[in-house]
Formats: structure tokens, sequence, C-alpha cells
């Protein structure tokens, strides 16, 4: 009696550079992920090839053209908005105001954002710092002064 033995083998697809390529461009506009799961490839191939230095010029060039790209897409918005404008509600004016003066800061290499710090003794004036000073040194003095549980000294 013989046995009939059946073997599934698991083939490897192969991609050649230019279909590599594009689907480091995908993964660039998108993400692996979404360039992965749009085209039925494994995403750990995707990010392989994503991070194989050969292909960083094909991502420096497809984000400068995506960039190029919003350039032209904010210049017809800002036309479009410029129309709009006179028929706007107050709230929405004042969203788009708030956007607008964000992305002109951003985009003009501005403050988007404010950091303060500020000490216990900014408002301050120089005698009341020393009185305070005074103050600490003789409550450190103090504590050093008062015996720990259990120690004889």
């Amino acid at each position: 009696m013989t046995r009939k033995m059946t073997m599934t083998t698991r083939t490897r697809r192969r991609y050649t550079k230019a279909e590599k390529a594009t689907l480091v461009i995908a993964a660039e506009l998108s993400s692996v992920a979404a360039a992965a799961e749009a085209n039925g490839v494994p995403e750990s191939s995707i990010r392989v090839w994503y991070d194989d230095p050969r292909y960083a010029e094909v991502r420096a060039k497809t984000r400068e053209e995506a960039a190029a790209g919003f350039s032209i897409l904010i210049h017809m918005t800002q036309q479009r908005l410029q129309e709009l404008v006179p028929t706007m509600e107050p709230r929405d004016l004042t969203i788009l105001l708030g956007v607008a003066a964000e992305k002109a800061q951003l985009l003009g290499g501005g403050a988007t954002s404010r950091t303060e710090t500020r000490t216990l003794t900014d408002e301050l004036d120089d005698h009341e710092t020393a009185i305070l000073r005074e103050l600490l040194h003789s409550a450190i003095e103090e504590a050093a002064a008062v015996p720990v549980d259990g120690d004889p000294g």
C-alpha cells in the first residue's frame, strides 16, 4: 500500500523595483499599514522597503510633491474663503480667524504655543526674598536638630 503525500508549499510573491517604489510612495502618503491593506501586501514587507535607504530619495520626493500640492490647495482654499467671508456666520468667522492665525504663525516660523515658568519668589522684592531665605535656613537648622526616632543624638 502506497501512501500519497501532498505538500502545500507557500510561495512567496516577488515584487519588482517599480512595485516596491509604488508601495513605498503609498506608505509615505498615508501609512505603512494603510498601504499594506489597500494593496494586499504584507505590512512587514512594506516596512522593510520603506526603511531601505535605497528608497529614501523616493520618500523625499513624494513628501516634496505632496507639500507642493498642498500649497496649491491652500491658495485655492484661501481664495474661496475670501469670497465666503461676507456671508459667514460670526461663530464660523471666529473659528476661521483662530485657525488662520495659528497657521499663519506656524508657516511664518512664529510661536504657536507659549510656555511660562514661574517661581515662588518672582513677585518678591529683595527684602522679602532675604526674609524668606532666613526663615528657610532656620527651619532647616531646627529640623536637623530634632532627633530621629531611635537616634540617641
